[in-house]
């Protein structure tokens, strides 16, 4: 039930996942113990496009995800990149703890983060642009457990669900 009035809007730089980040993104979440299914992490779990979702800022430093680990509390890798530069960093970070008051939405940043929770901020519009590179990329990217689906042409997909009971 995100009809929350937002308070800004998220920072919306994107980037490509080079091959080698995805290599060190798989290597770190597949060392930690085992996930609550057993089941280990692939190169198709890895998102090819990262997106900063922070809170709309002015330093030249992104975060975007690159795999969400599966499990409560689990905590979800990130990547770090430079503006004009591909990224090269990826860590291992818990999740942001905070939720709405009613607890029916989680943050969907990592613990710790600079800026407003992701409940209070909005994705912003997609220039044309922009549209042409990554539209295509946008819609292949894995749906929301929720069935929703990606529309491309105005806006892009956030997870916005309660990490802490993936049931909600």
């Amino acid at each position: 039930m995100p009809s929350r009035h937002p308070r800004g809007f998220t920072c919306g730089q994107r980037t490509f996942v080079p091959p080698g980040l995805v290599t060190a993104a798989l290597g770190m979440a597949n060392s930690v113990p085992p996930a609550w299914d057993g089941l280990v992490h692939v190169a198709d779990d890895v998102g090819t496009l990262l997106t900063c979702t922070l809170q709309s800022h002015r330093g030249r430093v992104h975060h975007g995800v690159v795999l969400n680990l599966r499990g409560p509390n689990a905590g979800t890798v990130w990547a770090a990149w430079r503006d004009g530069a591909e990224p090269c960093l990826a860590v291992l970070l818990p999740d942001c703890p905070a939720t709405t008051a009613d607890g029916d939405e989680g943050c969907s940043e990592f613990a710790g983060h600079p800026g407003t929770h992701s409940w209070e901020l909005a994705d912003p519009v997609l220039p044309p642009a922009l549209l042409m590179t990554f539209g295509p990329l946008l819609t292949q990217q894995a749906r929301p457990p929720d069935g929703r689906v990606l529309d491309a042409a105005s806006r892009f997909h956030r997870p916005t669900k309660n990490r802490k009971n993936p049931a909600r």
